[in-house]
């Protein structure tokens, strides 16, 4: 049997805004990290945009952030 190689993703931000969330996108690709956005449902109709990042790079994706003050 064949082990999986696929890549995993891991949730590092929540943004409450797709704006919001490409700047976020934008920032860390910039500084080479793999990531992706994906609406989710929010409360009363708001959109809730998830960040991810691959799970190797979510703990340096979410330091830089900090610093970045995002």
């Amino acid at each position: 049997m064949k082990k999986k190689t696929a890549a995993l993703w891991v949730v590092i931000q929540m943004a409450h805004s797709e704006e919001r969330a490409r700047v976020i996108q934008e920032k860390l690709t910039q500084e080479g990290f793999m990531v992706n956005i994906r609406p989710v449902s929010g409360e009363a109709g708001a959109q809730v945009y998830e960040i991810l990042a691959l799970s190797s790079e979510a703990r340096e994706a979410r330091s830089l952030l900090t610093e970045l003050g995002l």
